[in-house]
């Protein structure tokens, strides 16, 4: 029992329970005495009015005398000690400290007072006169002249300052008197924590009241590299977090070593966004460290965060990123705005987990084919080994597939723990894929036919005339939001090559989004900038309803190619980018070209009766790829625009002055391409720089991918149509009506939506007690089967069995019935002719693939099935990172093409 309360006594709780326990009294409690007590004592020692004493017991004593103005009989013991040196230690403690406190301030002379003062100094004996007033507070007293002193006078333990003793004990009035009394904000305690740092998990008005005097050691790390920013997400304080960043705070400083290497990230400041957005931050997260990024909530505060300069790599205590949490949060407009700002996708936490580990463990499937498109990487292994794929849980069978569709490697064998779609000892199951989507009937057999006759043309010309270098080209489809297909493909295509994509081909052609992606190419922006850039436009330029303000798209693109660029800056490769004159009729194909065209080489005069474009030398970029992707109803009449024809075509047709988009004639250039390319070459060759002509090697052609092909039941009978969309006619008796509407309905169960019935009497081709009814313009019978004297009347109905096409019979209206419809029909028509005349696919590849076959250049198509028909102006998130992992899906299953064509591309 001795023992355990021995052990007890080693400690503050020990001291407590052996005071209370001991017959003896308290050495430390300040009793009240009387001064005739101690006249018979001597005095070892005296300061003023403190006094130690030597009794007859050889005991000793402190006494604290009230100031002789006062009264000389009312006394306090402080310390009492058989040990002459602790007594001499405790009076030296008090003897610079108490006597002077007292006097300046006489309202703590009293018992209770002078207890605190004296528990205090026992505990804090290196304080000052400062400290203590600070520490109690004394806030009437910091004016005078002794406290003013050693207002900055540190604890010689610990370093801490008055005022940032009072910063710490969150007193707002007594920092206010000591920041009035002139104290520093300067200084630093012995682990170099600053009076932001202590403020940091007190309150924000205290922080208010610190930053309105100097902000200059707010972003200073203490020995543990903490800002006070990190010290306030280590209390959770959020409003002290928000308070720091509106003082100044630099969010993009890490939590690292003070003695490491020096921060080299700019420094980033959000004042005017959180004055502008004070409640846009889940405070939630904030106990985690990190930077703004990491506890927001909506793309749109990324974007502004990352504008004003947030590290979109910078980690929080788990050594997240803002990408980690946006994933564990499940925030898919944040995880995408993260990555089209560039924030790095293999970064592991502090267990290794890159983001795609944590997005396959919580089974997010949109999140993980984001991160995969944005390029993560797929055999990343954490601080277990473990592979994204074998992150997998048990069951999610579709997850697993996408992981396994673009190539993510399955654990090695010795890898514990794996499941049946990870494990290398087991590879036949790779999880469900999706459902196919009906594509249109294939070509493979015609079109390898094709390639091995152009090869085989290709060969023997190289027999002939050598080995030629260059003429290698690449064609760019128009298809809106879609180019970023167009961009996922070429990446894996620069990825496989291992050099910048403009180093691969001589000539880039390209027709809307298309030409807009050559241009940014040409003008020196890399693939994944290209593709960053077409999320942010799919934010900026579609806001609201068509059709949309052209201000936005505008100022991206002069942001991208810059505003003043021209055509002829470019000197690598020949870019031709298509554009419509519509000024004009009928309208004409204009290529913008950085190169002169071949009309200028054989100095053709232009046209007088319509100002010619400009020059490669006068043509800005910014303005061409405007012009290229001017699709009619998308964008607004650009107001700069001056001559009444030209702002009354734009008006009409939402056209960028005189130019509509190029995909009207040319939507796939290849063709268009062709044809320049060779009449490149012989106006080179008729102005006698036939040496500088180089004929067609290559032709490498890219679409937008191909749209589902949906059922549509062929039209037999039309006659005018009512409000239905695509109607079988047929003759049936009333009996036989419900029968094959129900063979129908069941027949066409692709449609769930518009079926319609509408029955009436068939003018001119029934007769009462008929035996035989012909509709069919070649006269063949219907029903010749029906016996005379039958009382059926027979009856014509409409059928509506799918939603593909609209109404498109254009009439003379004669009603306003007919008129409603005559505009629903006008409508599907324009729709119709605009599908055809902006087609890419289909004939027009087969002829392009042809023609290259018949003048043996090598062709290579690519275009992925998409699972859905993507809008050219889709903004969500969730069906584009989708097509782009359809795209992605598709370059790995055509990874063999793509080595072919590398090949070929590495041979000049």
């Amino acid at each position: 029992m001795t023992s355990w309360l021995g052990s007890i006594g080693l400690s503050a709780g020990g001291l407590m329970l052996r005071n209370l326990l001991s017959s003896e009294p308290n050495p430390n409690k300040v009793l009240d005495v009387k001064s005739v007590q101690y006249s018979d004592r001597n005095v070892h020692c005296r300061d003023d009015a403190l006094v130690l004493y030597i009794s007859k017991n050889n005991t000793y004593e402190i006494v604290l005398q009230r100031p002789c103005t006062e009264t000389l009989h009312q006394s306090f013991s402080l310390y009492r000690s058989k040990e002459l040196s602790d007594a001499e230690i405790r009076f030296l403690q008090l003897k610079d400290k108490l006597p002077p406190l007292i006097t300046i301030a006489k309202e703590v002379y009293n018992l209770n007072g002078i207890q605190k003062l004296c528990d205090i100094l026992r505990e804090h004996p290196s304080w000052t006169l400062a400290h203590l007033a600070a520490y109690f507070p004394l806030n009437d007293h910091f004016q005078d002249p002794l406290i003013i002193s050693i207002l900055n006078a540190p604890d010689e333990n610990t370093g801490i300052s008055p005022l940032q003793l009072a910063v710490k004990n969150g007193n707002l009035r007594t920092v206010q008197q000591i920041l009035a009394a002139g104290a520093s904000l300067e200084h630093l305690d012995y682990e170099a924590n600053t009076v932001f740092h202590y403020a940091a998990a007190t309150s924000k008005e205290i922080i208010q009241a610190l930053s309105a005097l100097s902000t200059k050691c707010l972003n200073l790390r203490n020995f543990k590299g903490y800002t006070p920013l990190h010290m306030a997400c280590l209390a959770d304080k959020p409003d002290c977090v928000k308070a720091l960043l509106r003082a100044g705070a630099d969010v993009n400083i890490a939590a690292t070593e003070a003695t490491s290497s020096p921060n080299n990230t700019p420094p980033g400041y959000v004042i005017d966004f959180l004055q502008d957005h004070p409640n846009k931050l889940y405070a939630q997260d904030m106990k985690f460290g990190g930077t703004p990024l990491h506890w927001s909530c909506s793309r749109e505060v990324i974007n502004t965060l990352v504008d004003m300069g947030c590290d979109i790599d910078s980690l929080n205590f788990d050594k997240r990123t803002a990408l980690h949490v946006m994933v564990l949060r499940h925030r898919l407009d944040c995880v995408v705005a993260l990555l089209s700002r560039g924030a790095r996708a293999d970064l592991g936490d502090k267990e290794g987990n890159t983001p795609l580990h944590l997005a396959a463990r919580e089974g997010n499937t949109a999140v993980v084919q984001a991160l995969i498109v944005f390029g993560a990487d797929l055999s990343y292994r954490n601080n277990t080994g473990a592979m994204p794929r074998h992150c997998v849980n048990t069951g999610n069978d579709k997850l697993l597939y996408i992981l396994h569709a673009v190539g993510a490697p399955r654990c090695p064998k010795e890898m514990q723990g794996c499941n049946p779609g990870c494990s290398g000892m087991e590879r036949e199951f790779n999880g469900i894929p999706p459902a196919t989507p009906p594509s249109a009937s294939t070509r493979a057999i015609i079109d390898q036919m094709l390639t091995v006759s152009g090869m085989g043309v290709a060969q023997s010309a190289k027999k002939n005339t050598g080995r030629i270098k260059g003429g290698r080209l690449l064609c760019l489809d128009g298809g809106g939001i879609r180019g970023m297909i167009l961009a996922e493909i070429l990446l894996e295509l620069e990825k496989k090559a291992g050099k910048s994509l403009v180093q691969c081909f001589d000539w880039i052609a390209g027709t809307s989004t298309g030409g807009i992606l050559a241009l940014g190419l040409a003008a020196g922006k890399t693939l994944k900038e290209c593709l960053y850039i077409y999320f942010r436009m799919k934010d900026l330029a579609f806001v609201g309803a068509r059709p949309y303000s052209s201000e936005p798209l505008e100022n991206m693109l002069k942001e991208c190619l810059g505003s003043d660029s021209v055509m002829a800056t470019v000197t690598h490769p020949k870019v031709m980018i298509t554009g419509v004159l519509a000024d004009r009729k009928p309208v004409d194909l204009h290529l913008f070209r950085n190169y002169p065209s071949p009309s200028t080489l054989l100095i053709i005069e232009p046209n007088g009766l319509f100002r010619p474009p400009p020059l490669p030398e006068e043509q800005l970029m910014w303005r061409a790829a405007r012009a290229t992707g001017a699709a009619p109803s998308y964008f607004r009449f650009d107001s700069t625009i001056v001559t009444i024809s030209q702002a009354h075509l734009s008006s009409n047709l939402r056209s960028f002055g005189r130019f509509l988009d190029g995909g009207l004639i040319a939507n796939n250039p290849t063709l268009d391409a062709i044809t320049e390319i060779h009449e490149y070459n012989l106006a080179m060759e008729a102005t006698g720089k036939g040496a500088q002509a180089c004929p067609l090697t290559l032709v490498v052609s890219l679409g937008t991918g191909l749209v589902p092909i949906t059922q549509v039941t062929h039209i037999s009978a039309v006659c005018r149509t009512e409000n239905t969309i695509i109607k079988i006619t047929a003759l049936v008796s009333k009996t036989d009506l419900g029968t094959m509407a129900q063979y129908h309905l069941r027949a066409n169960t692709y449609d769930t939506t518009l079926y319609k019935i509408s029955p009436h009497l068939c003018k001119g081709g029934v007769r009462k007690n008929s035996q035989k009814i012909c509709l069919n313009p070649h006269g063949h019978d219907l029903n010749p089967d029906i016996s005379d004297g039958s009382e059926t009347d027979y009856l014509k109905f409409s059928l509506c069995v799918c939603h593909q096409l609209k109404e498109i019979d254009v009439f003379r209206p004669e009603s306003l019935w007919d008129t409603a419809r005559l505009a629903m029909g006008m409508s599907s028509l324009g729709q119709l002719l605009v599908d055809q005349a902006t087609a890419s696919d289909g004939r027009v590849v087969d002829r392009a693939r042809a023609w290259c076959s018949m003048i043996g250049v090598p062709y290579y198509r690519f275009t992925p099935q998409m699972s859905e028909d993507i809008a050219m102006d889709e903004r969500s998130d969730e069906k584009l990172v989708n097509m782009l992992w359809e795209t992605r899906a598709y370059t790995h299953a055509n990874r063999h093409v793509l080595n072919e064509l590398v090949a070929l591309l590495n041979k000049d």
